[in-house]
Formats: structure tokens, sequence, C-alpha cells
């Protein structure tokens, strides 16, 4: 009998510790959470416990396809080789894009061989499903830090006070962030010390109901909010240290341009709330601040990185115990970074936008692709990802992939980019592979390294992401010892797998801000400044807002796993219900600009007025195609797409026997 295994989850950068249990006769059976491992202790959300049986599913690929018939993998990536090979030399290395999604961030060998290959090809079109949802911080991390690899970490176990934009970490872990012990032990942990957490989000959600105060925000407004508070907490700056710190008047000139009155009606909270919440944080004993997914996407995602990092400091919290510290692998991380050349910067032809962390925003690929000229993208390689679901304007980019003369498509199960693949390759998954915490590393104050290895044979005929791309570029003759070496069929079962790397001390805090430069503003940030001086959305108009489920992620589980909350349903709170005439299971229409989703309603205690809320990554269903995208709808300093805060229209319809996807019509 196999005795249990210990690993750790592949699904986000918590990287939850894991242990895997073997039935009598070898299979994996379940994976629970580890209770001796030294940050997670015992807690890792539903995603990760269930991950067996997404790769047991049995809708996974088998066997590679070419041209919709079965194939050996030596047709499959000498055709994809093939193909790719002859686009390059006829057109050029820029006509062949690249799209991989969050499941490659998590996967070391991966994640090397895909930017190695396009740094080989030496095509500038690497899409990455950041610029969905995180890519803001990294560009914010850029300007205040000098590299995007450094990051401030809320010292929730140690704090007296919390404020947290834009999360909901009881459904799923936050992101950019490592909860020792899970929600339950940071959050739970405050109230019990007798400190308080403010929840500042457009709905009172399941985090804000457990643990703390609910504070309602319009959607997409949180940059007024955080400048306001700036504003108000300025006063209590430490003194002036030109040699570590610059930028910080040029920020606190913006934010003196937000009076309160105009921070009130963007935000829809009265001013005297806005002056409490910035009073509770002056006189806090200390105070960890911490942004996530629901303000990145709301459009000015990267000042609220720079401004919330601001708000640290002026209150004396930034490189401070129980307020925002560093990994003590600051420094070896920045390096990294850079000899990687991970902090290469580069222009895309349609807009003209910067890359961040190496790649071009998802937004303008349609647009890459449609757009004529002699570095158009004429190929694709789509790797553990589906930008037609993950992407906004879907249907336009489902448009593009019809067009290009060539796609490839390296996942575990079909999806909306893969119907349009020539070639599809079936990936292990994170259970079926060595693997490295690297994603882990910038968000935890441990000196922790994880290292595990294979927790179950493949499923089927399948091959490590790492794998199947060196192989591609060793048969286009890209060269480089690293895809020779990653191609090793028995790599996984020769790398070493020990539970736990090197484990040391904590970084002390103040140790950071004694040793580095940080800065407030960069020239960058002016079209996010010119966007704060514009007029509040009218009162009345309703905004729309994505939620997470307690199962699923993104376009990654493909519907293998399902909850209670599978079915597309929208909600509104009960004010709105009553003035538009609906009761809960009416049918109405969500319209944005052109496109139109029917869905049915439910009221919602809690919602702040106005808005909508609608799930994503529901199987069979995207909220995406009402969102538009393109150079219009992107922030322009860290190519991050805005997809929160959407203006949008509500009307009722008569009753329908089933919701409709979301299509095109005349609005």
């Amino acid at each position: 009998m196999v005795e249990p295994t210990r690993t750790f989850c592949r699904i986000c950068e918590a990287a939850c510790g894991l242990v895997g249990h073997y039935g009598p006769d070898g299979a994996l059976v379940s994976l629970r959470p580890d209770r001796e491992h030294p940050t997670s202790r015992g807690y890792a959300c539903a995603k990760g416990t269930r991950f067996v049986q997404t790769a047991q599913h049995p809708d996974r690929w088998r066997e590679p396809m070419v041209d919709g018939k079965a194939a050996s993998w030596d047709e499959a990536t000498a055709t994809t080789a093939a193909r790719l090979r002859a686009i390059v030399d006829e057109h050029g290395p820029h006509a062949v894009g690249i799209y991989f999604g969050n499941p490659l961030a998590f996967n070391a060998l991966g994640i090397t061989a895909v930017l190695g290959m396009g740094k080989a090809l030496g095509t500038r079109n690497l899409f990455f499903a950041g610029s969905q949802d995180c890519n803001n911080k990294f560009a914010g991390a850029r300007l205040v830090h000098g590299s995007e690899a450094i990051h401030p970490i809320p010292d929730f176990g140690h704090t007296r006070m919390a404020v947290v934009f834009g999360s909901n970490p009881y459904i799923s872990q936050s992101s950019f962030v490592h909860l020792e012990g899970g929600g339950p032990r940071a959050f739970g942990g405050i109230l019990e010390r007798g400190g308080s957490i403010v929840w500042v989000d457009p709905r009172r959600s399941e985090s804000a109901n457990r643990w703390g105060e609910h504070l309602a925000i319009r959607p997409g407004t949180d940059a007024w909010l955080m400048l306001a508070l700036l504003r108000l907490l300025a006063d209590g700056r430490p003194p002036e240290d030109p040699e570590r710190v610059e930028g910080l008047d040029q920020l606190l000139a913006l934010a003196r341009s937000v009076d309160l009155e105009t921070a009130s009606a963007h935000t829809q909270i009265p001013v005297t709330q806005i002056e409490q919440l910035a009073e509770r944080m002056r006189e806090a004993e200390s105070l960890a601040l911490h942004m996530s997914v629901g303000v990145n996407q709301g459009g000015l995602g990267t000042l609220c990185y720079v401004t919330m990092q601001a708000l640290a400091y002026v209150t004396g919290n930034l490189d401070k115990e129980g307020g925002s510290l560093f990994s003590p692998w600051v420094n070896q991380l920045a390096r990294f970074y850079s000899l990687a050349k991970l902090d290469e910067r580069f222009t895309s032809r349609i807009g003209g936008f910067s890359s961040t962390v190496r790649t071009l925003p998802g937004g303008i690929l349609a647009d890459e692709i449609l757009t004529p000229g002699p570095e158009r993208i004429r190929a694709m390689l789509v790797v553990a990802g589906d930008p037609l679901r993950s992407i906004p304007g879907a249907d336009r980019l489902d448009e593009a992939f019809s067009q290009l003369e060539f796609v490839a498509a390296i996942d575990m199960f079909d999806s909306r980019a893969s119907r349009h693949a020539h070639v599809k390759l079936p990936a292990a998954s994170w259970l079926e592979r060595w693997d490295l915490s690297i994603p882990s590393i910038p968000f935890q104050r441990t000196r922790l390294m994880q290292i595990a290895g294979p927790m179950m044979p493949p499923m089927h005929d399948t091959r490590t992401d790492a794998r199947i791309v060196s192989d591609i570029a060793r048969k286009m003759k890209l060269g480089g010892l690293r895809f020779w070496v990653l191609s090793r069929e028995s790599l996984d079962r020769r790398l070493p797998t020990p539970r736990y790397g090197f484990k040391g001390r904590k970084l002390a805090p103040g140790r950071y801000l004694a040793s580095h430069r940080i800065r407030f503003w960069d020239g960058e940030l002016e079209p996010s400044a010119e966007q704060i001086r514009r007029p509040p959305a009218a009162p009345e108009a309703f905004t729309l807002i994505g939620r997470r489920r307690r199962l699923g992620h993104n376009s990654w589980l493909h519907g293998g796993l399902r909850d209670g909350d599978a079915e597309p349903h929208a909600w509104l709170c009960p004010d709105d219900m009553q003035q538009l005439g609906l009761e809960d299971g009416d049918t109405i229409e969500i319209l944005v600009h052109t496109s139109v989703l029917r869905i049915p309603v439910s009221a919602s205690e809690g919602l702040a007025r106005r808005t909508v809320v609608v799930p994503h990554g529901v199987h069979g269903f995207n909220v995406n195609a009402l969102i538009p995208a393109g150079p219009d709808n992107i922030e322009r300093v860290s190519g991050q797409l805005k997809m929160t805060g959407i203006e949008a229209r509500i009307r009722m319809v008569p009753a329908v026997a089933d919701v409709t996807p979301p299509v095109s019509v005349p609005a």
C-alpha cells in the first residue's frame, strides 16, 4: 500500500500544503490539508482538495490529435513545429503568438520552456492571463520598487487593524499573499486579538459576513477612496528621506486635487464614513492593507497599488510588523528576475503598449490577428488557458482565431480556443509532474522553498507542458540546452523531491526601507491621473461586476467540479429589485454597449445599489462576452484590462425556459 505523500497545491500562489492518500490499488484517492505544513498549517481551500477529481476527470484529453484525428506524439509535435517554422520563415517571428494561462505561472519547468521558446523565436507576441487579473501589481511594483518581483505582504498575523479592498478570501485564498493558516487563522486571529477588519467591497461578501465590517463602495472607484484617505492621512508621514523616498509629493498633489465631496460622489460612500475610516487607520496600533482582483480590474489598478503602499508609508506601517512586510528573498528575487530577463520591455504593434512581465495585454490579441500588416499574428500556440473565455470581447476574438493559419493547443480539456486547434496536445496535471514553488516566494515572510514530485502516473497518453513545448522547439531547430533538458522523458523522476527546502529566519521589519529606494510617482501614471479628474458616473447608472465561486476557478476547471452555485444567476440589491419591479427568479437583460446577456436574477442583501453581480467561471456561460476589449479598455501603464465596474443597463424581459449566453444584438 502506498503511504500518504506530501505535496503542495499549484492553483494559486498560496501553495498550501496537501497530503495525498492512496487506495489499496495504489491509485491516488484524495488530497487533504497538511496539518504539519509550516505556513498553511492544515488549511487548504476546496479547489485544491478537490483537484483529484479534475486530474481523473473522464473528459480529459487522452491522446494527441492532428486535424481531428488521433496521432502519435512524434507526428503531433513534428506537425506543430513544421507549421510554425513555415510561418516564421515566410512572415517573420512576430507572426507567431503565444498565449498561456494561470496554470503555467505555477509550473516551474513549463513557464521556463514557454518563455524560453518565445525568446528563441524572437516574437514579441506573448500574452498571459495576468493582463486579465494582476498585471497592475507587477507594473506598480516596477514603479515603486524598481522590480516587478518585489511586493508588500500584509502582516495579518500580527496586525491590530486590516483594511482589505476587493478580496473575498473566505471563498478563494486572496491573491499576492500567503495567508498563514488560511483565512480562519489570519482574519479570525485579528478579531481574537481585539483588532478590527474593514472589507471595502461593492457587496457584503462571505468574508465580511464572517470576519469584521463591510464598507460598501461603488465598483471601480477604489482609487478615489484611497486618494481621499491619503489626503486625510498625509500629515502623519515620516520625515522626508530624499535618499530613500521620492515622488510622494507628486502623489499627494493628486490626492489633494480630490476633495472629499468628489470622492464621495464617485464611491457613493458618505464623507463622514471616509473621515471615520481615516481616523481609525491613523489611530491603529498597526495597520495591514491589501487589495486584490476586485480592484486590479477596475481600470485604475496600478494607481491603487501605488497609493495603497503610500498609505502604508504615511501611516508608518510600511516595512513594519503588523503592517506591510517584504519577502526575505527580495534581493535574490530581483536579481533572478533581471538575469532571466523577465523585466525586458518591448512595445506592441497595436496600441503601442509596453510589455509587463515580458508579455503584452490580452485585450489587443484580436486586433493583432485581424489588423493587416506585415507583422500581424498568423499562428497561435495556446498553453494551459482559454483566451476566448477569459479575455473580454470573446466573440471578436473567436472571429480572429477562425482566421488564423494555424493553432496548436496544449491543455487538459477541450475549450473554446481549442475548437480552433489544428493540433491538440494533452498535458499532464500538476499531480503528475515535478514542481518548485517559485510563485509563492515573493508573498511569504518565511524562507520556505517547496519541492514536490509526481503524485500519480500520467493519465492516458499525456506529457508535461515543458516536455511538449521543448519537443516543438527542438524540432523547429531553435536550439538551446534548456530545450534538450526539458524534453527528457524521465526528468520528473530524476529531479529531487524533498518536502521543504531551506527554511530560515524571517526578514526583520525595517530592514527593507533601510536598504532600498522607493518612489511613489512616475510619468507613466499620468494617464491614470487624467482619469481621476473625470466626473463621477450618474448615480442611477448600473455597474457590472463578477464574483468568484467556491469551486470555480476561471476557465481552468472547465466545469469539472460542480457546486451548488454552478448555474448562472445575477444578483441585485433588494431596493433595485423593487424599483425595477423584479422578483427572485425573474429574467433580466444586462446590456453593455451592443451586447446583451439574458439571465435569471435574485436579491442579495448587503450589495451596493445600482450594482449587478454575475458569476464567472460557470461551465457553458461567459460573462466576459459582455465586456469590451481593445486598446480603449486597457490601462495604459500595465496593460491590465478593465473587467469590473463596467457601465451597464438593466431591463426586465418575459420569463424564458433557458438562459442564453451573451449575444451581440442591437441594444
